[in-house]
């Protein structure tokens, strides 16, 4: 029968240093300085009781490599503090891994293994009352391959000085990988020691405490103190799951100057405190939507959370809670409405903003007048704070816009399977809903109308004043209709015929600047206006199907002086009625007839162009001799040709389509 025996279990201390969640990064790189200061806050209290923030003292002295820049590399730092020291009860929990020592303030047992981590020596003196005597221990803490074992050179004496009672913490050279990830500013330093023990500072529990860099220091307190603008604490109860206790927790809303701004990527946080010691924390501006706050618009917000349920929930790295992410995010949600609630005066301004903004996008863009009739309605529900420029509001507004259309076209589909007593009600919602997309869909049209109009008008201008030289004619021209273009390639969306005439929008066939025998089924003729003479171009349309008359519209550079009897406009206009009259009848592009040109087609023909003294004499001695009774044009009939022709200036050819769309510009706050 085999003899039982009983085997040791071995514990591996590097292994466990090797597995603590202690990746390099500028927080991780000052961890163990944090659980040094921790350790002296501890070990103030034990000694000094009620009067630890009056009679402890706490000193962190920045140690810095060579160099010749203004801030060198960090190698370490150096703790001190006046607390009761590494007695023998405090020695015996120190050799111990995973103490439950501290365990009633918070403690892990585990805060000396990330000097081991960070760090490739700690030494440690410490004077402290055994007895009647006082005793000094020094010992250096280290992982080392030749023992198992991080003590190193430790002795005890007696004899020190009583008011030598305290420890000193040397943390120093730092592990490679860390050292090049630790801050080297000291405001930096001491902002980072601050926002990790934010509980102690907001609530000035806090020994006295130094930060020395060299010749520089600072009174943490005192440097907190002078850049707190404001410090409101509220008692938070937050339901995270259905039958369970609330969670009930500390938010204390601290307006900080920018000076102190705990951690960089950010300006607003939310900071969540366990054991007294910040755990996890995140930055809240999205959500916030505000730039700085305070009094002077030169502070950040903190949100500081505490309270028990936090304190029992802390993972051994004090890097994170124990409790589900779903019950955290619950926490966080509601800690971010408390703290918009806090900062409501700042959060209703970027709202005013906002409204005023919605307010000038709709102006411009009158087709989203329907989905936000009611502006304040519409920021409050649709437009994060972080929403701020023009472009962002646009694409809100369009969004929403769309998933309206959408929501509208689903219900008129499901209107087929309803056969409730509520139809009636439902078609009357659908119908004023449709009527509102198609009153914002003619907003934007008229909007287009009066860029159109503003652009052509600045096109007419001239590009030189001085040498009163015009912009090129294809401008003008590609304003209106594009060049060598038809009507069975274009929309009556592409055209901007309706500027000459209303009625134009809507023919759907068209011409510009095409030979004649390739729209005419009985000419050869080739005649288009000279290329040389880039603006002198015709376009022929009609409306299909209808009796119509067939509009010729002539277009005359702009500032055009020369012309002559062999170019009279109103001639050649003419002249092109008589090609198409004679021309059998007009194709489309696949040799399709659209429609004859009977004897009794009438036509009307427009000249546009500058009204020179030339061009005047050459109306003159034409048909159209007649002014209009505005006294601007002039115009007249030829009864062989079965054609009116006017002949009209380019600035009457604006004042009259601004004159014709002016009620809508009007209503719309356009004028």
């Amino acid at each position: 029968m085999p003899e039982s025996t009983t085997e040791e279990f071995e514990f591996s201390l590097a292994g466990r240093v090797r597995n603590l969640g202690f990746a390099p990064s500028p927080l991780n790189a000052l961890f163990p300085l944090f659980e040094a200061i921790a350790n002296a806050l501890h070990a103030i209290e034990a000694r000094w009781d009620r009067d630890a923030s009056r009679d402890g003292r706490i000193v962190v002295k920045v140690l810095r490599g060579d160099g010749g820049d203004e801030n060198p590399p960090v190698l370490g730092f150096v703790v001190e503090d006046n607390g009761v020291g590494l007695n023998s009860d405090n020695w015996k929990a120190f050799r111990t891994a995973d103490t439950a020592s501290k365990i009633n303030r918070g403690g892990k047992g585990v805060g000396r293994l990330s000097w081991l981590k960070v760090f490739k020596n700690t030494s440690v003196a410490s004077s402290f009352s055994q007895g009647s005597e006082v005793l000094y221990r020094t010992f250096d803490f280290a992982l080392k391959e030749s023992t198992s074992t991080p003590l190193h050179n430790h002795s005890i004496s007696s004899g020190s000085d009583a008011s030598k009672i305290g420890t000193r913490i040397h943390l120093e050279p730092y592990v490679d990988a860390y050292s090049v990830h630790c801050p080297r500013k000291i405001e930096t330093i001491a902002a980072q020691i601050i926002g990790h023990f934010l509980r102690n500072f907001a609530s000035y529990e806090v020994p006295s405490f130094i930060l020395i860099d060299g010749h520089e220091k600072i009174n943490l307190l005192d440097f907190y103190s002078e850049n707190v603008e404001s410090e409101v604490e509220e008692t938070l109860s937050v339901e995270i799951a259905d039958g369970a206790d609330p969670i009930v927790v500390d938010v204390y809303h601290i307006l900080l100057k920018k000076g102190l701004r705990l951690h960089e990527g950010a300006k607003h946080w939310c900071l969540y405190v366990g054991d007294g010691r910040v755990v996890k924390d995140e930055k809240i501006d999205n959500q916030l939507g505000v730039g700085y706050v305070g009094e002077n618009g030169d502070c950040v917000y903190i949100g500081l959370v505490a309270g028990d349920y936090l304190s029992s929930h802390v993972n051994q790295e004090r890097t994170n809670f124990t409790f589900a992410d779903s019950d955290y995010r619950t926490l966080h949600a509601s800690t971010v409405v408390a703290a918009k609630l806090h900062l409501a005066p700042y959060i209703d301004a970027v709202r005013a903003k906002q409204s005023e903004t919605t307010l000038r996008v709709i102006r411009e863009n009158p087709q989203f007048l329907a989905i936000a009739n009611d502006v304040p309605a519409f920021v409050e529900e649709h437009l994060s704070l972080n929403a701020k420029s023009e472009e962002d509001i646009y694409l809100e507004l369009a969004r929403q816009r769309r998933r309206k259309q959408r929501e509208t076209k689903r219900e008129i589909r499901a209107l087929s399977n309803t056969d409730g007593e509520d139809i009636d009600e439902r078609v009357q919602k659908l119908a004023s809903a449709i009527n509102m997309d198609k009153k914002a869909s003619l907003a934007e049209y008229v909007i287009k109308r009066k860029e159109i109009l503003d652009l052509l008008d600045s096109s007419l201008a001239y590009a030189d004043p001085e040498s009163r030289n015009y912009l090129r004619e294809e401008i003008v021209h590609d304003l209106i209709i594009p060049i060598r273009s038809d009507g069975e390639s274009l929309d009556y969306e592409d055209h901007n015929l309706w500027v000459l005439d209303d009625r134009l929008a809507f023919y759907s066939y068209l011409k510009s600047d095409k030979p004649f025998n390739t729209f005419l089924t009985d000419t050869e003729s080739r005649r288009e206006p000279d290329v040389a003479v880039v603006f002198d171009r015709s376009l022929a349309f009609d409306r299909e199907g209808t009796d119509e008359p067939i509009v010729i519209v002539e277009f005359k550079r702009p500032g055009r002086t020369a012309y002559s009897h062999d170019d009279n406009p109103v001639t050649q206009v003419l002249e092109y009625v008589n090609i198409m009259r004679n021309g059998g009848a007009f194709k489309d592009r696949t040799g399709r007839i659209r429609k004859p040109i009977p004897l009794s087609t009438r036509f009307i023909c427009f000249v546009i162009a500058d009204f020179t003294p030339k061009l005047l004499e050459m109306v003159s001695i034409s048909i159209a001799q007649n002014k209009s009774a505005d006294g601007e044009g002039y115009f007249g009939f030829s009864p062989i040709h079965n054609a009116v022709v006017e002949v009209l200036p380019y600035n009457k050819l604006l004042h009259d389509a601004r004159l014709r769309n002016e009620a809508f510009f009007a209503k719309l706050g356009l004028t």
